[in-house]
């Protein structure tokens, strides 16, 4: 039984009915009409608190996860926050919600596993495959990634699963919510790990977030610059192969931003298929988790917290929004790069990308002095 089990509030409560073999929450109704999220794993946090009485945004819970360390190891692939199971124990090492996380296990793991936590835990989110989330054309055709959405019910008769994908990013880019049923068996084909809710969440005070804010922050600019860890090369699945992963650097935060762009050099030397795969890759990067996010998140933060951060919290918004458009025209620089096979632009890319992180580092140390003051 997984910590905090014994403190979980019986289903009746939370408006769920549930039999033998399935279990529906008809509290989802209450969620399906909030805006869409900007990024899969802050909006289904956020969903999942608010369910539960908490209302926290999307920006927070990106603080609170340290999830402006951005990580490097040498694959040009593959850049940005930690892994999944990762943030979420920074978030609860940080004062915030308690989650555990199991990996699924190919031929191990089944239905029964989710049937439990959902009947057992408070909110149950899933990290998957997005080819295995058959509710919609664009995960079926496009190339795979990882996706977190909520699990909120089940009907194992009929084979199907509740979900809430508060993050569904259509092919013209736009973000739109999908509340409804997903077929049970493509599903588990594709989880990766699946996540609760241990306990009742509880609103952590302006002061605690300011605090875990300025943490992580500091990890940023001046610690944690490069740690060995286990990195699952790009065609590895954990709960597919069951492969060891591969010990490499990890670079993060400030270092890892810099190790990053130093390796776009690599770039010009590439046969054109790759060189055009690897700018795709960098643009999605960019947007999706690292840059764009931390930028974007900084301005809806200090926005948030003007009152209790004070009069200069608008001198980082101000520096926020700049970067963020900044960001935005440099990565469409890159997509466009990448499919003019302009390899020749790749220095004047690292120029600009290695000024604009200098730019990050200013912002972030001006938000570190503001919060550490408002956490006293």
């Amino acid at each position: 039984m997984h910590k905090g089990a014994e403190k979980t509030r019986p289903v009746q409560e939370s408006g769920m009915d549930s039999r033998h073999d399935s279990i529906v929450d008809h509290a989802v109704e209450e969620v399906a009409n909030a805006l869409p999220g900007k990024h899969c794993v802050y909006s289904s946090l956020r969903t999942s608190l608010r369910r539960y009485g908490v209302n926290m945004a999307e920006s927070e819970l990106f603080m609170l996860c340290g999830s402006m360390c951005a990580e490097y190891s040498g694959d040009l692939k593959r850049f940005g926050p930690e892994k999944y199971p990762e943030q979420l124990q920074e978030m609860a090492a940080s004062g915030g919600p308690v989650i555990q996380v199991e990996p699924w296990i190919a031929g191990v793991s089944d239905e029964t596993d989710l049937l439990r936590v959902l009947t057992s835990g408070y909110g149950t989110m899933l990290h998957t495959s997005s080819t295995a989330l058959t509710y919609h054309d664009v995960y079926v055709k496009n190339y795979p990634r990882g996706h977190v959405i909520e699990l909120c019910g089940l009907d194992l008769g009929e084979r199907t699963a509740q979900v809430n994908d508060s993050f569904l990013l259509d092919s013209s880019g736009q973000a739109m919510t999908y509340v409804g049923p997903a077929r049970l068996d493509d599903l588990m084909q594709g989880i990766i790990e699946y996540a609760w809710l241990v306990e009742q969440p509880v609103r952590l005070s302006p002061g605690e977030l300011h605090a875990a804010c300025a943490y992580h922050i500091r990890q940023y600019v001046t610690g944690h610059e490069a740690v060995w860890r286990g990195v699952s090369t790009p065609d590895e699945s954990a709960n597919q192969t069951g492969k060891a992963a591969t010990g490499k650097q990890v670079k993060r935060g400030d270092a890892g931003y810099r190790a990053f762009v130093d390796d776009f050099r690599l770039l010009a030397d590439m046969e054109d298929q790759d060189f055009r795969t690897y700018c795709h890759e960098i643009y999605y990067n960019l947007r999706l988790g690292s840059a764009l996010h931390l930028t974007d998140y900084t301005a809806d933060y200090c926005l948030r917290h003007q009152a209790t951060l004070g009069s200069q919290a608008q001198h980082v918004i101000e520096l926020a929004q700049s970067l963020y458009a900044d960001w935005h025209k440099l990565n469409l620089y890159i997509y466009k790069t990448g499919l003019q096979l302009r390899k020749q632009r790749i220095p004047e890319i690292r120029e600009r990308a290695l000024s604009l992180i200098e730019r990050q580092r200013y912002m972030l140390e001006n938000l570190m002095v503001l919060t550490e003051q408002a956490a006293d």
